[in-house]
């Protein structure tokens, strides 16, 4: 973390220069988001495992606490160190910290799984590569809960390939003098490590395939345990199964109608694919509830609901190689992410057990 006085203005980082005492020395950008950037550095002061990342905040997002950014560092620190203590598999698809001080330094990962995504002719990956993909982040999941994080922001942009295709130091130095960093100007272009999975990579190829779940930016602590805390997350493993499966969202809202708005049009297509109502006791703590609902718990501006199989819908796209049997487990293990009522709804550790996971006839 860089804390500096000026708002919204990244660390000016060069390539070449070092930090921490010159520990580490700067090789090439690797991303940059709104809060951040991530850069590629080599630790001198080891002969081996010697690359890592390092992401560096903006002096906003190191000095504003409301953003978790500053919390984030604490997470990093129980992970890591439960990660040398447990015998969890989970931790292995977790980012884990190394270093910290005003820059923290961490496993180096390669790009995001919604990047592969979006290379496919349908958007979608083959079903083999989304099982092994939800397996591993259910495990990560798994593994922050029993710390009581809540991660709050799953999504394919979170989810990172590891560093395996140039893991071992030689193969870095390697790529790196083959592809030597670029700057636009006086300022280092990102420049991700690459990978070597496509979605056309077959099933057994797939295997060997490793994830991590990244970014704690926004999670949270659960003071007072309750349920409905981790299963937050698993909320939103539904829309990452759909998605990675068919290469669309699983609700899809619009706003075309005088009568209604996108709001109403997500209410009712959650409603429609899951055949729930809103629970009683949801609605009572809504702050909106009667902008939406009626007394009896339905829809004021979309009374008339239009049930859709969730099976149906991701029939309809037609995706080459997804099954029968495919859907059915799929759509069966997205209903288990999908219960309005949180204490319905499956956890971590129960998902990796459901048979679309476990099932391996139709991965081949």
């Amino acid at each position: 973390m860089f804390t500096g006085s000026e708002p919204a203005v990244h660390f000016p980082t060069h390539l070449g220069s070092t930090v921490h005492n010159d520990r580490y020395t700067v090789l090439r950008k690797l991303g940059e988001g709104v809060t951040a950037t991530t850069w590629l550095m080599r630790d001198e002061s080891i002969s081996d495992s010697k690359y890592v990342a390092a992401k560096i905040l903006t002096a906003e997002a190191t000095l504003d606490i409301d953003k978790g950014v500053v919390r984030k560092l604490e997470f990093l620190k129980e992970i890591a160190k439960n990660a040398e203590e447990c015998d969890d598999e989970g931790f292995e698809h977790l980012p884990i910290l190394s270093d910290s001080f005003t820059v923290s330094s961490s496993t180096l990962f390669s790009t995001s799984v919604s990047a592969l995504r979006r290379s496919a002719p349908t958007k979608s990956l083959p079903v083999y590569m989304v099982r092994n993909i939800l397996y591993m982040v259910l495990q990560a999941l798994d593994a922050l809960h029993s710390l009581d994080i809540i991660h709050t922001d799953v999504k394919l942009d979170n989810i990172l390939f590891s560093n395996t295709l140039y893991s071992l130091d030689n193969e870095m130095e390697n790529f790196l003098a083959a592809y030597p960093a670029e700057t636009d100007g006086d300022s280092p272009k990102s420049q991700p490590i690459p990978h070597r999975w496509t979605y056309k990579t077959n099933a057994f190829q797939a295997e060997l395939m490793t994830v991590a779940l990244v970014d704690l930016g926004h999670a949270p602590k659960v003071i007072l345990w309750s349920d409905i805390g981790p299963k937050i997350d698993i909320w939103a493993i539904r829309c990452l199964t759909f998605e990675l499966l068919v290469g669309h969202w699983l609700f899809d809202p619009v706003d075309a109608q005088p009568d209604w708005g996108v709001e109403d049009d997500h209410l009712v297509k959650m409603m429609e694919l899951t055949g729930q109502k809103f629970p009683d006791a949801m609605l009572a703590h809504a702050k909106e509830r009667d902008k939406y609902f009626d007394k009896s718990g339905n829809l004021i501006r979309i009374p008339d609901l239009v049930p859709v199989k969730l099976e149906n819908a991701m029939a309809n796209y037609k995706i080459p190689g997804l099954t029968e049997n495919d859907i059915g487990l799929a759509a069966d293990f997205i209903r288990d992410c999908l219960k309005f009522d949180y204490k319905e709804r499956a956890s971590a550790k129960e998902l990796i057990e459901h048979p679309f996971l476990k099932n391996k006839v139709f991965s081949c």
